[in-house]
């Protein structure tokens, strides 16, 4: 729409000038140039100097072309000054919405970087409907991300200013996956000083970068090709195990899932055995894991009893799981 009043503003403009000129040349009997810089002068209308239009018909021509070149001149110059002030306004104001809506995040996740690996990170959580803020310093993947209307900041993620824009006092993880391990090493550092409680994962491109960022701070650490590597062998020698795990984590018409469910003392769940618990029964779920402390316990048992603080890896369906997260939590069971 904008670009077709741009081009038809060109086009008016070109053939008024064309008609001008044609005009003096016939009424006047210019020569091309001076019938060409009389047009310019008249729709310009700073004034005559030694070229002056001398017949009646000639001033007659020359008062119609000054209503439409001055009112052909108005229109495109207003047109043209509404786009600045409204594109200013619209950036103003859509700034100052992402900002309201940033401030009103807590426990969200920070997206370090939108390039190939990033844009991966924001679908997945896009796709889990988790709160984030994606940190992006080029310009032109800024504006698609403002196309796709995500929350974003544009700026460099190794600043302090510009993860503190984004929420990092806030935030529950970031997600740093720019291109170069050094930027993600100091956007490890810098993130863990503005909030030593923040989970930071890192993409890594070399291991030797793997000690570097666990200095910085890094919880985990992932190398994007090894990953990939592991995938790729699994899926021919172990086919039916990946096809299950990718059903499970990726696919939303099988309504599996697997979660992180962490026991509260006040949970009816707390104290009781897991034979006992209901899981299986009232859940249809299974703990295949418990954490507790640093220890991972594997295929626990039915006789194990559940402790406050524990952390339970379950699988089940999406629904009963939401249910199960309320009971541990203290609610009713």
């Amino acid at each position: 729409m904008t670009s077709d009043r741009l081009k038809f503003i060109l086009a008016a403009f070109i053939v008024l000038l064309a008609v001008g000129t044609a005009g003096f040349m016939a009424v006047e009997k210019l020569s091309p140039l001076d019938a060409f810089y009389m047009t310019i002068v008249t729709i310009a209308t700073v004034g005559y100097g030694d070229i002056v239009p001398e017949t009646a018909a000639g001033k007659v021509f020359t008062m119609v072309l000054i209503i439409c070149g001055v009112g052909m001149t108005y229109y495109s110059f207003t047109y043209l000054f509404g786009l600045v002030v409204e594109g200013q306004l619209k950036n103003l104001m859509g700034r100052r919405g992402m900002n309201r809506k940033i401030a009103s995040l807590h426990g969200h996740i920070i997206v370090c970087g939108a390039g190939r690996v990033g844009g991966n990170v924001i679908r997945r959580l896009r796709h889990e409907a988790a709160d984030y803020v994606v940190i992006e310093n080029s310009q032109e993947t800024y504006a698609l991300l403002m196309e796709d209307k995500e929350t974003a900041v544009h700026g460099d993620a190794t600043r302090d200013e510009v993860l503190l824009a984004a929420g990092i006092e806030r935030a529950k993880g970031v997600i740093t996956t720019l291109s170069h391990d050094a930027d993600n090493v100091y956007v490890t550092l810098t993130a863990k000083s503005l909030n030593p409680r923040v989970r930071v994962v890192s993409r890594a491109e070399r291991p030797e970068a793997e000690e570097k960022l666990r200095r910085a701070g890094a919880d985990t650490v992932i190398f994007p090709s090894v990953m990939g590597g592991r995938q790729m062998v699994s899926a021919v020698t172990r086919p039916v195990i990946m096809d299950f795990v990718e059903n499970v984590f990726y696919n939303q018409e099988l309504h599996l899932d697997i979660a992180e469910i962490a026991v509260s003392p006040e949970s009816v769940l707390a104290g009781v055995r897991l034979a006992a618990s209901g899981i299986k029964e009232k859940f249809d779920s299974i703990v295949v894991a418990v954490k507790r402390g640093n220890e991972l316990i594997t295929t626990p048992s039915a006789n194990m009893v559940i402790d406050a603080g524990d952390i339970m890896i379950v699988l089940g369906h999406r629904a009963s799981l939401g249910q199960l997260v309320a009971a541990a939590k203290g609610a009713e069971a």
